[in-house]
C-alpha cells in the first residue's frame, strides 16, 4: 500500500491458538464466543500480523511473530503455525538482511520469537544488519521474570540480540527517522510501546497487545495477561479516541481477518471500518 512518500504492508508470520478467556479477559464466554468459536480445548485463532514499513530507503519492521524454534509439545499445545515471516517478506523481494530496523512492541514470546533462530543449536540474530528496539523498562522486566511472568518470555529470543550489539534500548517516546515514533503505553507490561508512522499526511500505528483485535476496541475488553490492567484502559482510552479523530490506520496484530482499518465514532462508540493493507 502506497502511503504517502512510503510503503507499507501486513506481512504475517503465521498463526498460533490461545485461550480464549485469557484473550478477554473478564468479559464472559457467551459473549466472545460468538465472535470466536473456540475449539474442544477452548482455544482460538489469532495470527501473527507485523508491519513493514518501507521509508526514505530503510526497511523497517514491527514485531516478528513467534518464529519456529519452539518444540513439538509447545507447537502443540498453541497449535503453532510459525516461522513464516521469511517468506513472507520475499513476496516484497526482500530478505532478513534487507531489514535495517526492528521495532519491537515488547518481548513477548508471540512478538519477539522471529528475531532468533537456532544455528548449531545456538539462538543467532535472524535480521543480521537491523537494530533491535525496545523500551528499557520492557528489557528490564523480561530479565527480572516472577511466578506470573516467566512463561510469557523465552530468553532465547532476545538475549542474543544484545550479544550480537544489535539491542538500543530506548528510554520513552522516541522518534526512530522521521515521522515514525514509538510511545510507551504500559499497561500489558511496564515497558509495552506502540509504533506509529506518519508520511505525506497519512498516518499508521500498530498498538502491540494494548489492541490485539478489534472485537477488543471496548475499554474494559483487556487480555488477562495484561500486569497492569488499570493502565491498559487508561492507554486504549487515550490511543483510540486520538486513533480516531485523527484518522489514524490501525493496524491489528493478533487479527486473523480485519487486520487493519480506520476507527469511526457512532452513537458514543468507536467502531471500525476495515481498510485491507497487502
Amino acid at each position: 500500500m502506497e502511503f504517502g512518500e512510503a510503503t507499507i504492508h501486513i506481512v504475517t508470520d503465521g498463526s498460533l491458538r490461545m485461550d480464549g478467556g485469557s484473550i478477554f479477559g473478564v468479559v464472559p464466554k457467551a459473549i466472545w464466543s460468538k465472535s470466536h468459536p473456540p475449539d474442544r480445548q477452548n482455544r482460538i485463532e489469532i495470527a501473527l500480523n507485523c508491519l513493514l514499513i518501507q521509508s526514505n530507503g530503510k526497511n523497517i519492521l514491527v514485531d516478528t511473530g513467534i518464529g519456529d524454534k519452539h518444540n513439538k509439545k509447545a507447537k502443540t499445545r498453541f497449535h503453532m503455525q510459525g516461522g513464516q515471516l521469511r517468506n513472507s517478506l520475499g513476496k516484497f523481494g526482500l530478505s532478513p538482511d534487507d531489514i535495517d530496523m526492528v521495532v519491537l512492541t515488547h518481548l513477548h514470546f508471540d512478538h519477539v520469537g522471529g528475531c532468533t533462530a537456532f544455528e548449531n543449536n545456538k539462538a543467532v540474530p535472524v535480521f543480521r544488519n537491523a537494530t533491535h528496539l525496545v523500551q528499557r523498562l520492557d528489557w528490564d522486566e523480561a530479565n527480572n521474570t516472577n511466578e506470573r511472568t516467566r512463561t510469557a518470555y523465552i530468553t532465547d529470543d532476545f538475549l542474543p540480540l544484545q550479544q550480537s550489539n544489535q539491542l538500543q534500548l530506548l528510554d520513552g517516546d522516541t522518534e526512530i527517522i522521521s515521522g515514525l515514533w514509538v510511545r510507551r503505553t504500559g499497561g500489558h507490561t511496564a515497558g509495552h510501546q506502540l509504533a506509529y508512522f506518519e508520511s505525506g499526511g497519512e498516518k499508521v500505528a500498530t498498538l502491540g497487545d494494548v489492541l490485539m483485535i478489534p472485537e477488543q476496541l471496548p475499554v474494559g475488553y483487556t487480555t488477562s495477561y495484561d500486569l497492569y490492567p488499570n493502565d491498559t484502559f487508561d492507554s486504549k482510552r487515550h490511543w483510540i479516541s486520538i486513533a480516531q479523530s485523527e484518522q489514524w490506520l490501525v493496524i491489528f496484530g493478533h487479527s486473523v481477518h480485519q487486520k487493519s482499518g480506520y476507527l469511526t465514532k457512532m452513537n458514543g462508540r468507536i467502531l471500525l471500518n476495515e481498510k485491507e493493507v497487502t
